[in-house]
């Protein structure tokens, strides 16, 4: 039988869908969706979601084989990527909030924004 999927595909497609859910949830932690679920499209936003996704593969998959976790089960390959891809847009914000203070918002501004991020995240 001709199947277009095969079943050792199917890992592979699992863990690209929770490397985007993790994108999507980078997306919130960023402020690039807010607490209502809406969003903007733009390059800013299709840029973060790029990254957060192929840093959450590429990081995924290089934490697994450094520590040899190729063994374990396909939730804990998931949710290694959910991180990786939560992390990378954390650093990502790091940046993006170091180069705004530099640029001359204040240390209010970011707390604020930071603040409500959180708030979003947390469901306030």
């Amino acid at each position: 039988m001709n199947d277009p999927i095969s079943s050792s595909a199917l890992p592979w497609f699992l863990k690209v869908f929770v490397a985007v859910v993790g994108a999507i949830f980078a997306l919130v932690l960023s402020g690039d969706i807010d607490q209502n679920g809406n969003f903007k499209v733009s390059i800013k936003l299709i840029a973060n979601l790029a990254f957060s996704v192929c840093f959450s593969l590429s990081g995924g998959s290089a934490f697994i084989e450094y520590y040899d976790l190729g063994h374990k089960s396909l939730m804990t390959h998931g949710f290694i990527m959910l991180m990786c891809a939560v992390f990378g847009m954390l650093v990502v914000g790091i940046l993006y909030q170091a180069v705004a203070l530099y640029k001359g918002r204040s240390l209010g501004e970011i707390v604020t924004e930071v603040k409500r991020a959180f708030a979003a995240i947390v469901g306030k």
